[in-house]
């Protein structure tokens, strides 16, 4: 990819790239990792949300508060980029000596899922989650409906789309997954831990609240008598059923407090 850390180069060709990237400016996200990288979990959390913005990013090699991507004139640059691209210094370049330039470098996955071992697989923030979904299938030997959730550290568990990327989601750096299969009629619902981590669980509607406990208890949590679960701050009923009480695919109920 591009000069690979290399100081020798086709200037030509490098040229060619930076022009052709420059066209493409509502996709930039330039960040450097040499002063700063995302395994401090406040610098981590900062710069995910710095990357969640607006193209195009330029964070500035020292100091990640400041985007240089933010001046204005990007239209008038693109413009002056495709008219080189015209010049005949430029066209010299056939399409073979392009520089492969990836949008962004691939990011580690961890995959898990109840009842089974963790597993890690790599892939390109802007490769369609689809794509991930094929690979987690293949190797797990999934029938139903995959079914793949992630969670932000104080935020909720939301769903990923297979239509949508990992950079939809301003995913750019290591990333937990959770995987969940699910056959009809079985919907999914998230049940929060007291501590904010939720976790996925199928069920059918249904079933009751405490066939939904004794999941939660079969899946490494408390006992199903301890148990209180909430929806909407209203107490659960053991014996309601998921369809009596309306709830549906993807809603999120509340593992409150656990009684002792």
């Amino acid at each position: 990819m591009g000069t690979e850390s290399s100081d020798s180069f086709n200037l030509d060709e490098g040229f060619v790239a930076v022009m052709e990237l420059l066209i493409n400016y509502r996709d930039i996200c330039i960040y450097w990792t040499k002063y700063y990288d995302f395994q401090n979990e406040v610098v981590r959390n900062f710069l995910k949300k710095q990357l969640k913005g607006d193209r195009p990013i330029i964070l500035d090699p020292a100091d990640p508060t400041n985007n240089l991507g933010r001046r204005n004139g990007w239209e008038q640059v693109a413009a002056e980029a495709a008219f080189c691209l015209l010049q005949v210094c430029c066209t010299t370049v056939g399409p073979s000596e392009r520089w492969n330039v990836q949008r962004a470098r691939d990011v580690q996955v961890r995959v898990k899922q109840t009842g089974t071992v963790d597993w890690t697989l790599w892939t390109n923030p802007y490769s369609p989650i689809r794509k991930m979904k094929a690979e987690i299938r293949r190797e797990k030997n999934f029938g139903g409906e995959l079914r793949i959730s992630f969670q932000e550290p104080g935020g909720e568990r939301q769903l990923l789309s297979s239509r949508k990327t990992l950079a939809d989601y301003g995913i750019f750096s290591k990333v937990t997954i959770w995987v969940l299969e699910t056959f009809p009629p079985e919907i999914l619902v998230f049940v929060k831990y007291p501590g904010g981590q939720s976790k996925p669980f199928a069920i059918n509607p249904d079933d009751t609240i405490l066939d939904l406990k004794e999941k939660i208890e079969d899946a490494g949590g408390p006992w199903a008598e301890d148990q209180v679960l909430l929806l909407d701050d209203e107490e659960l009923e053991d014996d309601e059923s998921l369809e009596e009480l309306e709830i549906k695919d993807c809603d999120t109920i509340e593992l409150s407090r656990v009684i002792y």
